[in-house]
């Protein structure tokens, strides 16, 4: 595995904050309501993301792989739980969220966006 770099994770997650909300902002002209909860399904994928790679890779040194490994499952975790967190209090606090708009747009933001950067990133490397 290849871990990525500093400014390869800013990348990703400034892309994932800009896909936030420009779906928030197409899902605005269809309904209100779904573009609430699509821009609360992004943040919550943005803000668990960035906490996680804030905690594995700000202070990143490659001399002990060991910790880099228990950091790596232990800001997984975390990011688990303050997901459900995040989503319960989603759930539970705003009366008319789209359950379907914000999980497709969490899974959205989460699994195509750094899909589209690293793609993105790796035909530029090969060009240079």
């Amino acid at each position: 595995m290849q871990l990525a770099g500093n400014s390869q994770i800013r990348h990703v997650i400034s892309a994932q904050l800009v896909a936030t909300f420009v779906i928030a902002l197409g899902l605005l002209f269809y309904d209100r309501q779904f573009a609430w909860s699509g821009l609360i399904g992004g943040l919550i994928t943005v803000s668990v993301n960035g906490l996680a790679a804030r905690k594995v890779f700000v202070s990143y040194r490659a001399q002990n792989p060991a910790e880099v490994l228990a950091r790596m499952k232990g800001a997984e975790v975390q990011r688990l739980l303050l997901t459900g967190i995040l989503f319960a209090m989603a759930f539970d606090t705003l009366p008319n969220v789209s359950v379907s708009v914000l999980l497709g747009t969490y899974l959205l933001i989460q699994v195509v966006v750094p899909t589209i950067v690293m793609f993105f990133e790796d035909r530029l490397k090969t060009r240079y």
